[in-house]
C-alpha cells in the first residue's frame, strides 16, 4: 500500500510539473484586478526583456504572474518586486 501512495504521490508531481501555467488557468485572478495582472505582467517583461529577450519575457512573466500573486495575495506587495525576485519567480516558469 506505501508503494502506491509514493507511486501516485510522483505521478501527481509529475502532471503539475508537466502542465502548464496557461493550462491550469489565471490563478492570480483569484487575487487580483484583471488591471492589476496585466500591469503586472507589462512591467515584468519590461523589467527583464533584456535578461531573458522579449519573446522569453512575454511567455515566462505570463506564468510567473501566477506564481507571484499566490504568494503576494495584495498586488501593492508584489509591486515591490526587485527584478532580482521577480527573476526567481520566472525561473521557476522554466
Amino acid at each position: 500500500m506505501e508503494k502506491g501512495r509514493i507511486l501516485l504521490v510522483i505521478v501527481s508531481l509529475t502532471v503539475v510539473t508537466i502542465i502548464s501555467c496557461k493550462t491550469v488557468g489565471r490563478i492570480a485572478a483569484k487575487y487580483w484586478l484583471n488591471r492589476e495582472i496585466k500591469e503586472f505582467v507589462s512591467n515584468c517583461e519590461d523589467k527583464t526583456a533584456f535578461i531573458v529577450g522579449k519573446d522569453n519575457a512575454a511567455k515566462y512573466c505570463d506564468c510567473a504572474v501566477d506564481i507571484v500573486a499566490e504568494q503576494y495575495h495584495n498586488y501593492q506587495d508584489a509591486k515591490k518586486l526587485s527584478v532580482t525576485a521577480i527573476i526567481d519567480f520566472i525561473n521557476r516558469c522554466k
